[in-house]
Parts: structure tokens; C-alpha cells; sequence
């Protein structure tokens, strides 16, 4: 039985260092990286309907960006129609990311996030668009923070365009959510936690 034990936690140490040395080659395995805005004085864009889009320039910082929130306020607005479409643009203004949130689905007063799933060149200058849709009024308020006390990493130098019309040293008040692969000592760190958990569920056979 010693034997036996031994021979298996062997052949499943090795099993385990071959899956995580692919995964390692690969990048599979990511933490979340959150950029936010920081804490300022909060005041809202009252409405990006009618064609009045909201446009932030950003420069991401790491390759994948998983998904952007924004922070909205709909308590005021009509909840059965529109909804808020939500565009990336790149630096030659060619859409590579678009999705719309329904208005019944936004919160009353919150963040609101949007699955982005896309591989960007960090470094490269971006733009994020915002217009709400089919509304039946103004829809829902957009917040933003004043950029030299609380603008994330990404916007800095850069500010709010509301309807053609820069908006100095104004910005989102919103968050950049990345998945960046882990660093290679990590995977040291799951594969001893992995052959532990090995030798135990082989003791207890």
C-alpha cells in the first residue's frame, strides 16, 4: 500500500507540474486588477440622449482588459424603454468594442458593469463613448470627478468630451478591470498548495 501511495503521488505530482507548466505557457491563470477612480466630488452629466454622446479618451495599462464600469444614476429617469450603449473606439476612431445595457437593468444609483473580454495594446490611446438609445426621456445620469484629484491611470491628460465639446480637467467617474496572467512563482505557490492537497487525499485511501 506504501508502495502504491507513493508511486501515485508521484505520477500526480507530475501530472499536476505538466498542466500548470501549460498553463503557465499559455497565461491562463490571471488575477483581476482593478484601476478606479479615485474619491472627489461627484457631479453628473444629466443626459446622453438625443445623440449627445459622452467621450473619455484612456490609455490601458495591461493587455486584457476583462470588463469597464461606469457610474450611473437612473433613479430619476424612465426604466421601461432605451438603453445605454457603451463603444470603444480605437486611435484611427474605427469601433472595436460595442455593447448596450438595457435601462430596466441599470441600477438606481451605482456602478454599472460592462464585459469588455478584449485584448488591447497597453500604451495605445483609446475612447470610450457612452449615449443612451430609444429612451423615453433623458435616461440616465453619468457621473464624473474632476481628473486632477481623481482620475485613474488611464485618464490622465486627458479630458471629458460631452457633445463635441472638451471638458477640462473633467473626467468618468468609472473603474478598468483587467485579467493579467500570474507571475511564473506563483504557479510554484499552486503547485506546492496542489501536492499537498495530493498527499492527503492519497493518505486517506
Amino acid at each position: 500500500m506504501d508502495k502504491w501511495r507513493k508511486t501515485g503521488a508521484a505520477v500526480s505530482g507530475i501530472l499536476l507540474a505538466g498542466a500548470l507548466a501549460a498553463l503557465c505557457i499559455a497565461g491562463r491563470i490571471t488575477r483581476e486588477v482593478v484601476s478606479e477612480s479615485g474619491i472627489a466630488y461627484e457631479q453628473k452629466v444629466d443626459s446622453v440622449a438625443y445623440g449627445y454622446q459622452l467621450e473619455q479618451d484612456f490609455v490601458p495599462q495591461y493587455g486584457y482588459l476583462d470588463r469597464v464600469a461606469v457610474h450611473v444614476d437612473a433613479s430619476g429617469c424612465a426604466r421601461e424603454l432605451g438603453e445605454l450603449q457603451v463603444s470603444i473606439l480605437d486611435k484611427y476612431g474605427d469601433q472595436v468594442f460595442f455593447a448596450a445595457v438595457p435601462v430596466p437593468d441599470l441600477p438606481q444609483y451605482g456602478w454599472v458593469e460592462v464585459p469588455v473580454h478584449m485584448q488591447l495594446a497597453p500604451g495605445e490611446v483609446k475612447t470610450l463613448v457612452l449615449e443612451s438609445v430609444g429612451c423615453v426621456d433623458s435616461g440616465p445620469k453619468i457621473s464624473f470627478i474632476d481628473t486632477r484629484l481623481a482620475a485613474a491611470a488611464e485618464q490622465q491628460g486627458f479630458d471629458l468630451v460631452y457633445a463635441g465639446v472638451p471638458k477640462e480637467h473633467l473626467g468618468l467617474k468609472m473603474m478598468f478591470i483587467y485579467a493579467v496572467p500570474i507571475e511564473v512563482y506563483e504557479y510554484f505557490i499552486y503547485y506546492v498548495f496542489g501536492l499537498i492537497l495530493i498527499l492527503i487525499l492519497i493518505a486517506l485511501v
